[in-house]
């Protein structure tokens, strides 16, 4: 049986990224270690939203590659991050904006609290303890929360 999957704020080739996330040293450490970290919890049928911020614009990637070495079946949120045509890509089902699935809202960045109408976000874009929101309306899959790996929905439920 398949399973429903969340995260966020990927940044895979993102050439600075060693600069905020200072536990990797280099751009290709720290995206390994995502690819291998998907890969090793995501299964062929599962589901992943990413919830923008997938892969960032650099010239010296293969992305198309990348990607195709993802399991699951990817449904992409874009964030203010997005390169387009690196989501030009067979197994990605792009969205924008906001989404109303599983009873949450699905939303790169937190939506207004007026907006909530009785749901939880769960949302990424926001990546330092700092920026995290305190209030339990607001689930942030930024991966950088979760040692850089897809959370199960029925986790963030707590199933």
């Amino acid at each position: 049986m398949s399973k429903v999957y969340l995260t966020s704020d990927l940044h895979i080739g993102h050439k600075a990224i060693c600069k905020y996330r200072t536990r990797f040293k280099t751009t290709k450490e720290h995206d390994e270690y995502i690819v291998n970290n998907w890969n090793e919890i995501i299964k062929k049928r599962d589901v992943v939203w990413v919830l923008g911020d997938m892969c960032m614009k650099n010239k010296d990637y293969d992305m198309k590659k990348i990607i195709s070495s993802l399991n699951g079946n990817i449904n992409l949120i874009t964030g203010n991050h997005c390169h387009l045509p690196y989501y030009n890509h067979n197994k990605i089902k792009i969205m924008n904006g906001l989404i109303k699935k599983y009873g949450y809202w699905l939303s790169h960045a937190p939506i207004h609290p007026q907006e909530l109408r009785g749901k939880k976000n769960i949302h990424g874009h926001l990546h330092s303890n700092h920026n995290k929101l305190n209030d339990e309306r607001y689930i942030n899959v930024n991966c950088e929360f979760w040692d850089y790996k897809p959370v199960c929905l029925e986790q963030l439920k707590g199933e």
